[in-house]
């Protein structure tokens, strides 16, 4: 029995595929994390003992200069990277569009406000879950989200027991 779901693609559901996908294996999670937690965390690290903890003597100012520079890059980084995401986002023309994804017994049929397409269950190469919602790869970067906020549990119970009837690679969760 084929499931159907209509909804609207908006930038949160992009990021969150985006977010799922940057967690797909330990390297791509270290540098998630990297980015987003450690890098920023050093950076306020050399802020706070350049400013913050009084030194026992004066560097020179160039120093002073560049350490306050690169305690900046890495705090500022978390916000280059939504920055990124959002400026990916624009280029993708993927704007908040009205979807509905029909998953058949014998392909997806994907339908948007200005396309249309259908994929063969035999393309999808592996499909990955997180809360939020579903990655169907098609290669190793190029995949389809499908987001649960749209799902009822029943529906999202369906979807995970079709991808894993459909498809023989699970990516697993980390």
């Amino acid at each position: 029995m084929p499931i159907q779901i209509h909804f609207e693609f908006t930038y949160r559901d992009y990021a969150d595929a985006q977010n799922l996908h940057a967690k797909r294996s330990q390297w791509t999670y270290v540098g998630h994390f990297l980015a987003y937690y450690f890098y920023p965390f050093v950076g306020l690290l050399i802020l706070l003992f350049e400013f913050i903890i009084p030194s026992r003597h004066d560097g020179s100012s160039n120093t002073k200069i560049i350490l306050t520079v690169c305690g900046l890059v890495l705090l500022a980084l978390p916000f280059y990277r939504q920055f990124n995401l959002r400026r990916c986002y624009r280029r993708s023309r993927t704007k908040s569009e009205q979807c509905t994804v029909e998953f058949g017994e014998e392909m997806i049929h994907v339908k948007g406000e200005h396309s249309k397409s259908e994929i063969q269950w035999s393309a999808i190469q592996s499909f990955s879950e997180g809360e939020k919602g579903f990655l169907l790869y098609l290669a190793q970067v190029r995949f389809v989200p499908v987001p649960k906020r749209v799902c009822s549990d029943a529906e999202v119970d369906d979807l995970r027991a079709l991808f894993a009837s459909k498809i023989e690679l699970q990516i697993p969760r980390l």
